[in-house]
């Protein structure tokens, strides 16, 4: 039997503890925070899986090694079972599980879960033959072959919403409207603006919910020109720098909550985040035009660039004001400090049920719930038919004499796919991408686009209208 736990520095020692658990609690102040640990049924750490831990916590997000760690736990307990681990499992052992996981199992996992498996065997292994402790690993690689590949390929799952659906489950599930248009007098959420805003940031600029729920308030200025440009990196996946730009409507969404559910939760938490400062990122200094702050954390002065400053601390990062002391982050929750991915996720369910059940019609046949990667696939697809009618009538244009003949430059500028890689973050295109000229076409292309989808109609007091009336 296997058991996860994780370093949790603010837990103290149980006085009952026997002498062996002790030395134990006592090592683990030493690893990082949140650092998993698989335990033996005798709740000793188990090796090589405390050594590849210590690794892969230094430099990856703390989602990404919580998955890891139950991952982890599955393919140790599996092995378990067959009376072997890691060091000495066979190629058997290997294909074993890989046929448990993808049809043995009482819910087979999808091909995406699978190559995550994949990367915690193929890293634990990895650890085992550069330390020495085995010559190779136990699978043999013909080509691309190896136990590891699946038999099959299969594409991702995209689920991009139409504009209508769209339209539903922002104004229905996120709103609470009715599919007439009408207040739900039966609607008792409490934070409409917030949701709304958060949604319009993915469905507008295709940002995962790890980038946009950790943005900082200071990151999203009001509304002005024809939209901002954001700086992702240390809350982008892998650590992947790059802008995304956000149109000019979804700033507006972003301002109106800020300005009323944000500024409501904002004071009525100050005092209690006062007594907490001591446990917060406390920051005296935030300079947003050179995207530097310094504070301190642990009793120990810190100083970061904005678009550096790592999730964990964005989560508790906080700054004295006249009225108290209030989050940095721009989606706060009831205690004032920003809402958790779990949060967002629930949020999001819970508009999918509601959209599904009361406007059937205007989801156009839909019955997968909305997630949040749902919208960054909505604005990949929505963004890259744009992109391709733009190419296809520059082509044409150049086909009537219109336009002189194309460099290569151009070919690589106006290229629909390489655009919409470059805004999400796939990949790194080549070096040179980064001095080709489309930048500001693409912003105005998103503005442009996406016009249409944001609720610009909705002002400061249409929201407390609608807030008194379902009051």
């Amino acid at each position: 039997m296997m058991y996860l736990r994780f370093v949790d520095h603010q837990l103290a020692p149980s006085t009952d503890f026997d002498a062996r658990a002790s030395d134990i609690y006592s090592r683990t102040r030493s690893l990082p925070e949140g650092m998993p640990i698989l335990l033996d049924d005798r709740w000793r750490p188990v090796e090589p899986w405390l050594t590849y831990f210590r690794i892969v916590a230094a430099s990856t997000d703390p989602a990404t090694l919580r998955a890891y760690a139950y991952d982890a736990r599955r393919f140790a307990s599996f092995l378990a079972t067959r009376q072997t681990d890691v060091i000495h499992a066979s190629s058997d052992d290997i294909v074993a599980f890989r046929e448990w996981r993808l049809s043995g199992s009482e819910r087979p996992v999808s091909p995406a879960t699978w190559r995550r498996d994949v990367v915690v065997i193929r890293g634990i292994y990895q650890l085992l033959t550069q330390t020495g402790q085995i010559q190779r690993e136990p699978w043999i690689t013909i080509g691309r072959s190896s136990p590891l590949r699946m038999r099959w390929r299969s594409e991702p799952d995209i689920r991009p919403l139409t504009q209508a659906q769209w339209r539903t489950f922002l104004d229905v599930g996120l709103g609470g409207r009715t599919a007439a248009g009408d207040l739900d007098e039966s609607w008792r959420g409490t934070t409409s603006l917030r949701s709304k805003a958060g949604a319009q940031l993915a469905v507008t600029t295709g940002m995962r919910l790890g980038e946009f729920s950790t943005l900082l308030d200071a990151e999203v200025p009001p509304p002005t020109g024809t939209g901002i440009s954001v700086l992702l990196e240390a809350c982008a996946k892998y650590q992947k720098r790059r802008r995304v730009h956000v149109p000019l409507t979804t700033l507006r969404a972003v301002d109106l909550y800020r300005q009323t559910e944000r500024r409501a939760v904002v004071r009525a938490s100050a005092a209690s985040l006062w007594r907490r400062r001591s446990e917060l990122f406390v920051v005296d200094e935030i300079d947003v035009s050179a995207g530097i702050l310094r504070g301190r954390v642990n009793g120990r002065r810190s100083r970061w660039r904005l678009h550096q400053l790592p999730p964990h601390l964005r989560r508790i990062a906080v700054i004295e004001r006249d009225h108290g002391m209030e989050a940095l982050g721009l989606f706060v929750g009831r205690g004032g400090l920003p809402i958790s991915r779990r949060q967002w996720h629930a949020t999001f369910e819970a508009a999918s049920g509601r959209a599904l059940r009361l406007a059937q019609d205007e989801m156009g046949g839909r019955r997968a719930r909305i997630t949040p990667h749902d919208l960054r696939h909505t604005f990949a697809v929505v963004l890259l038919k744009s992109l391709t009618d733009v190419a296809l009538a520059r082509e044409a244009e150049r086909r009537a004499g219109n336009v002189g003949p194309a460099t290569i430059s151009e070919h690589i500028a106006i290229n629909p796919r390489l655009t919409v890689q470059r805004l999400l973050g796939h990949s790194n295109p080549a070096t040179t991408m980064v001095y080709l000229r489309y930048i500001e076409d693409t912003d105005a292309l998103i503005q442009d686009v996406f016009e249409s989808w944001s609720d610009e109609g909705m002002t400061y007091a249409d929201a407390v209208l609608a807030d008194r009336n379902v009051a």
